[in-house]
């Protein structure tokens, strides 16, 4: 079942999908380490790493056709079981700018909250303006600034979202911002 249609600029059409990773599988992990290095000037995982988070933590795959283009990785909060956090969220080049960065994150939201989950949290660099409008436009907000690197004046941004109301793909597709709470 496709979560909607995207037309390219050459007229080719693909099923855009989020599907949730169902345990772990080595190529997955590869292919989580390629999107992670597409999107990260420093890597996120090790192949270590990449096989925890699929055995351990919640993934989801951004889909066109049969093509994993996107990859998101989740854990639950120990303190908080309610909340999770997105560790890693990325869409391969060439398909960016097209809308699917909040389609993915929405989706991603609607698939949590299925699961129970009523917050999510995430920390961006930022320095990294694209990123900070997708989750801005799903409805996260800044809840602090934690700085990282004194030499470089390097700063986190910890973002924050409030899953309330119809799930935020819903809104989306009703072309609305989503109803999310910080």
């Amino acid at each position: 079942m496709s979560d909607f249609q995207l037309d390219t600029d050459s007229g080719r059409s693909f099923d855009i999908r989020i599907e949730e990773v169902e345990g772990y599988d080595p190529q997955l992990a590869r292919t989580l380490i390629e999107i992670d290095l597409q999107t990260f000037t420093e890597p996120t995982f090790s192949p270590y790493t990449a096989a925890v988070f699929l055995h351990f933590g919640i993934t989801f795959l951004l889909k066109a056709d049969d093509r994993v283009i996107g990859t998101c990785v989740c854990v639950r909060a120990w303190e908080h079981p309610h909340e999770a956090m997105i560790l890693a969220m990325g869409i391969r080049p060439g398909w960016r700018g097209k809308g699917l960065g909040e389609h993915f994150v929405a989706g991603v939201a609607d698939r949590l909250g299925a699961r129970g989950i009523r917050r999510i949290n995430l920390l961006l660099n930022r320095d990294n303006r694209r990123a900070f409008k997708v989750y801005q436009q799903v409805g996260f907000e800044v809840v602090e600034e934690l700085p990282i690197e004194p030499l470089t004046e390097e700063v986190l941004i910890a973002l924050q979202c409030e899953l309330i109301g119809d799930p935020p793909m819903a809104d989306l597709r009703r072309g609305r911002a989503p109803q999310l709470r910080h």
